[in-house]
């Protein structure tokens, strides 16, 4: 390709880099696996509510890495052969780190490629946002050695997208005004249940104020939690509640003490937050955020399943 015919994405609109993105014009355009700048990386942010699953996908299909080989890969294997000769090959088990064993297989044999790619994650889109973001952060850990500063870019590209797209999603806070008090309970408990808690939903007439009791017992993280469930429609919730909730934890002797709402918490009440580690209170900003991230960006299509279930579970137990 000519020097003339590349295409510099920087100078181009973000509709214009999208547009060659996913076009036949994509090998022109440079970066073609990151955004050009972090303005048109905010300016995509922006407006990722409205775009769409399809497209979200296409992008990050050029994002993420490929089963391929790249320019650098050639130049590092070069410099192995020259420093092991030609017992380079038959030492390629033996090297230090997986990638010197695939660049000097790749480049001895011909066969195979150096970069085992990680377009799977796409598999786990849009139902385990958390576990997509998960697999680019270990991807960048193991790697952020040996690829290019642009492949580099694009992962961490990829990590904003998905977590803008999937976890920060807004879905219309109606969606728990219409669950009466008790089908909110149990959708909390199965938030908790898949943050891998074990939950019971208390009974009504001896809650104490407590609706949920939720444990961890593993090694390192044993916790006792307490939960309040509150589903609020403007009503916001005051130091009272808060210290009521206090007072149950240290009867209790519990680890901490959980207060969700759908409505918002008064300036004071996180202060006292702030000040009581054994309390912490979610608002219905950081409920969507949980909800999203353990339960699939698309909890709300089956709501009444998941629901159910916990019905069902908890009257197991």
């Amino acid at each position: 390709m000519k020097i003339e015919d590349i295409i510099i994405a920087k100078d181009l609109s973000l509709s214009d880099f999208l547009d060659k993105l996913t076009s036949k014009d994509f090998y022109r355009l440079y970066p073609n696996n990151c955004f050009p700048t972090e303005e048109m990386m905010n300016e995509y942010l922006d407006t990722i509510e409205q775009r769409t699953d399809n497209e979200i996908r296409s992008i990050l299909r050029r994002f993420l890495i490929h089963n391929s080989t790249y320019g650098s890969d050639e130049f590092y294997a070069k410099n192995l052969i020259a420093k092991k000769g030609d017992k380079a090959y038959f030492s390629s088990n033996n090297v230090k780190t997986e990638y010197n064993r695939r660049v000097l297989t790749k480049f001895l044999t011909n066969k195979g490629e150096v970069w085992e790619g990680l377009t799977w994650i796409l598999d786990l889109l849009p139902h385990f946002p958390n576990e997509a973001i998960k697999a680019i952060d270990a991807y960048f850990l193991a790697n952020c050695m040996m690829l290019p500063d642009n492949f580099l870019s694009g992962l961490s590209d990829s990590g904003v997208i998905i977590r803008a797209r999937y976890i920060n999603y807004k879905h219309p806070k109606e969606i728990f005004w219409d669950l009466n008090p008790i089908d909110f309970e149990y959708l909390i408990a199965a938030l908790f249940e898949n943050m891998e808690y074990k939950v019971s939903v208390t009974k009504s007439s001896y809650d104490e104020g407590i609706d949920l009791n939720a444990v961890k017992d593993e090694l390192g993280q044993k916790e006792k939690v307490v939960i309040q469930c509150k589903r609020y429609t403007k009503q916001t919730i005051g130091i009272s509640d808060i210290r009521n909730l206090l007072g149950v934890v240290n009867d209790k002797k519990v680890t901490k003490g959980i207060l969700i709402t759908t409505s918002k918490f008064s300036s004071e009440s996180r202060k006292f937050e702030r000040n009581n580690p054994s309390i912490e209170l979610i608002d219905i900003s950081g409920l969507m955020k949980l909800l999203n991230t353990y339960l699939g960006t698309y909890w709300t299509e089956k709501l009444d399943k998941i629901i159910n279930e916990q019905k069902m579970n908890n009257k197991s137990r």
